[in-house]
């Protein structure tokens, strides 16, 4: 008679959506955003440049997470303006 627990998915859509409705808590999410592409990219251009030139597959990786970060970025930034536009529209 135990209450069924959410799911990861109902989770996963209610974070979103209450980070992506208020334009702080959307705002702080892009900056820890930056902040991760940046030290992502720095970590990889010097304490791991090395370690990543010795495998190709590393070097892989690490270039497609730093593009993954860099197209959600963009991605969050275009959503952002959206949002912004359509929150001052004078029309509604």
């Amino acid at each position: 008679m135990g209450r069924k627990g959410a799911s990861w998915t109902s989770v996963i859509f209610g974070l979103s959506r209450s980070i992506l409705r208020e334009r702080t808590a959307r705002r702080s999410f892009i900056n820890y955003v930056i902040v991760a592409l940046l030290v992502i990219f720095a970590l990889g251009a010097w304490p791991l440049a090395s370690w990543l030139d010795e495998s190709v597959i590393r070097s892989g990786f690490w270039w497609g997470g730093c593009a993954f970060l860099a197209i959600f970025l963009f991605l969050l930034g275009v959503y952002d303006f959206l949002r912004v536009l359509r929150e001052n529209d004078p029309n509604e």
